[in-house]
């Protein structure tokens, strides 16, 4: 469950800090949710610079992932408190087709 998730993300925050202070390691968190192309709006997110329903917008969610957003929100909102960054790790869905249809040579 993504509450739980959530959770353990502030409990590894929380003894990074409490071990390393402000000399902690970058701490970061995957998205494979999200395309690669999206990640200005997840900068944008958790810099606080838009809301949660704005980033779900720009990320293009309801067409590019089929799991409730909000079920995700506990995590999303626990890297904007934390200012953990969210990285898209899912490869471009114009680029894959370009892959299926001739292969890496077909890549621009």
């Amino acid at each position: 469950d993504h509450k739980l998730q959530a959770e353990f993300v502030r409990n590894i925050h929380d003894v990074r800090m409490n071990v390393f202070g402000q000399n902690a390691p970058p701490m970061a968190i995957g998205l494979e949710q999200v395309q690669k192309q999206f990640q200005p709006a997840l900068d944008a997110y958790v810099s606080g610079r838009i809301s949660a329903d704005e980033m779900k917008r720009q990320v293009d969610w309801e067409k590019r992932w089929s799991w409730s957003f909000e079920g995700y929100l506990p995590i999303f909102e626990t890297a904007r408190k934390l200012r953990i960054p969210l990285i898209a790790l899912n490869v471009d869905s114009e680029d894959l087709g370009l892959v299926e249809a001739g292969g890496f040579p077909n890549l621009p």
